[in-house]
């Protein structure tokens, strides 16, 4: 009974990396509960929302996919030409 308790409890990990990457709790506490090994090195690894992106002034650079200012008319990594984002 007490694994259980642990497994859950270890399933707040990667559900926590997958929230602050703009990814439901929930369905990552699941995940990391049942797939804990697996899980956390998913979450490490997924890419953050766009919508967290821009809240906090970055995106994603079109050819190399490195973040990058959200202002940048070239990217700092590949030296590359990025068009300028949309005002809304």
């Amino acid at each position: 009974m007490e694994w259980v308790i642990v497994l859950m409890l270890l399933g707040i990990i990667p559900a926590y990396v997958a929230m602050a990457k703009g990814r439901n709790f929930m369905v990552w506490w699941l995940y990391g509960t049942f797939l804990f090994v697996f899980a956390i090195f998913h979450a490490i690894m997924i890419r953050p929302v766009d919508e967290n992106l821009h809240h906090y002034g970055r995106r994603y650079c079109p050819h190399c996919e490195k973040i990058i200012d959200l202002d940048a008319t070239r990217c700092e990594f590949c030296e590359a030409e990025v068009p300028p984002v949309k005002k809304e």
